[in-house]
C-alpha cells in the first residue's frame, strides 16, 4: 500500500487531511448532516479517495504498456508520446468511469 501512495504523490496523512478539511467544510456550510459517525465518514472518504487515486495509477501503468506496445511509431517520431499518452488514458478513464 505505502508503494501505491508514493506513486500516487500523496501520504496517508495528506489523504486524511484533505478529507478532514472537505467534512469540515461541508458541516460549516451546513450542506452535510452525517447519520454515521464523524470518524466512520472520514475513514469511508479516506478509502473512497484512497481507491479512486488507486485506479488512476492503475491505468496509468496500463497506459505505459499501451505506449510500449507502440514505441517503434512513438520513437520514429510520428507520434507525440504526452499527447497520446494522454488520449490513450481519457479514452480509458472515460470508458471505465474513472474520474481523473
Amino acid at each position: 500500500m505505502c508503494y501505491l501512495l508514493i506513486n500516487m504523490k500523496l501520504t496517508i496523512e495528506q489523504i486524511e487531511k484533505i478529507n478532514t478539511l472537505i467534512l469540515r467544510s461541508l458541516k460549516d456550510k451546513k450542506l452535510l448532516k452525517m447519520k454515521a459517525d464523524e470518524g466512520e465518514v472520514l475513514l469511508k472518504m479516506n478509502e473512497i479517495f484512497t481507491a479512486n487515486l488507486r485506479s488512476e495509477v492503475e491505468l496509468d501503468q496500463e497506459v505505459e504498456k499501451i505506449m510500449e506496445a507502440n514505441s517503434g511509431e512513438i520513437d520514429a517520431g510520428r507520434l507525440d508520446y504526452r499527447r497520446m499518452f494522454n488520449m490513450i488514458k481519457n479514452k480509458l478513464a472515460k470508458e471505465r468511469d474513472i474520474i481523473i
